[in-house]
């Protein structure tokens, strides 16, 4: 069955969360390989992040979808669901009903606990003083932030374990208090910098809020992973423009020597982007293998055919939706069900057959094949043929 109309099923959210299940582990197996990443880059992963995001936040069946209706299986585990398991009056719980509480609640209180970290963190970086230290602005400035005055302040404090930037809009700069000089600290304000530009922060939020909407699914934890990964790389990629070789090399000292005085950035997700987010040995290899190896460099010719593939399978993950298949149910028959469900006995009718039953319309419209007659039917009259109906 094909519909030609954009719409939002239960069916629909449960293959857009399979999709970008499979997409999740497969992207997670690439980005480890180098070999991908020497042809590609950077930008073809975050391209396809990017479209496992939007496939879960549009979770809905497109014009050219094409329904297919289970006979077998998926009724069954569809009846299962439907089982009360609470009844009181008029409200029956079932135990998909329940499922989904659950699910809603847990994904609250997970939120709740994000925000009130956030706001506890920004409330505590308000508090701390901003550094008098002019040589830091000089230096953000000299970064390439073109507009330095919307950086609140800059912050440095023993209690900051890795550098970061905190705020998408009017963001503060935090750093440990550590004794930088002028090319570290140019390193890190060029990485810090990228991600207030290029509005990581937003593309995280957002990974983050998938993440705890599908809190029960382990693949969407590491899609939230390689996504910060991505964009970690993605801000190398972009010091590697603005810095030379040996500029390239001293920044990667940097991290070397955060590294040795944090084992956590103690950063809240989503809300921040730091220059070493995890204490992750294999990705940090592969941030330093990227930018020593100098794959950073030139265009790679195969970014564009790796983008029209991903466009491709973001299309095509729209191509079908499985649902179980069901009897047609008394609405569908143009009968509004209401206080009294049964269908009108002086509109309908029905005819024995050998293998059940014809319901039929006056005069002789037929409807559909029944095995049974149902509750709704039983104020029908029943007749042998329509040959027995004429003669009434």
């Amino acid at each position: 069955m094909i519909y030609g109309v954009m719409y939002f099923t239960i069916f629909s959210l449960v293959v857009a969360v399979f999709w970008v299940s499979v997409f999740a582990k497969l992207i997670s197996l690439s980005r480890k390989q180098m070999a991908v990443l020497k042809y590609f880059s950077v930008s073809p992963l975050i391209f396809m992040l990017l479209f496992c995001i939007l496939r879960i936040v549009f979770p809905i069946e497109l014009p050219y979808t094409y329904v297919f209706e289970i006979k077998k299986i998926l009724p069954q585990i569809q009846s299962f669901f439907a089982i009360p398991i609470f009844s009181y009056r008029h409200i029956k719980i079932t135990i998909a009903a329940l499922l989904g509480i659950i699910w809603f609640m847990v994904a609250v209180l997970l939120a709740i606990r994000n925000i009130r970290f956030y706001w506890h963190f920004r409330h505590f970086l308000d508090f701390l003083p901003a550094s008098d230290d002019g040589r830091l602005y000089r230096l953000l400035a000299e970064a390439g932030l073109d507009n330095p005055q919307k950086v609140r302040k800059i912050i440095v404090h023993d209690a900051v374990q890795s550098p970061a930037i905190v705020g998408g809009i009017y963001p503060i700069i935090i750093l440990p208090n550590i004794d930088f000089d002028d090319e570290e600290l140019l390193g890190i304000f060029t990485h810090e910098i990228a991600h207030y530009k290029y509005k990581h922060h937003f593309v995280k939020l957002v990974t983050e809020f998938v993440h705890i909407c599908f809190w029960w699914n382990p693949l969407f934890k590491d899609l939230s992973s390689e996504m910060g990964h991505a964009l970690e790389m993605h801000s190398d990629k972009m010091v590697c423009r603005k810095l030379t070789y040996s500029q390239q090399k001293k920044y990667l000292s940097t991290i070397i020597k955060i590294m040795k005085d944090t084992d956590n950035s103690g950063l809240p997700d989503g809300f921040s982007c730091g220059l070493v987010e995890e204490p992750d040995n294999e990705k940090l290899q592969q941030r330093f293998k990227m930018i020593l190896g100098k794959h950073y460099q030139g265009k790679k010719k195969f970014n564009f055919v790796a983008i029209v593939c991903t466009v491709f399978i973001f299309l095509l993950s729209y191509s079908f939706v499985l649902q179980p298949y069901s009897e047609p149910a008394v609405s569908d028959y143009g009968y509004e069900e209401e206080e009294d469900i049964f269908f009108p006995a002086s509109d309908y009718y029905i005819i024995e057959t050998e293998d059940g039953y014809d319901l039929y319309k006056y005069p002789q419209k037929l409807i559909d094949h029944i095995e049974n007659i149902e509750y709704e039917f039983k104020k029908l009259k029943v007749f042998q043929s329509l040959e027995e109906v004429k003669k009434k």
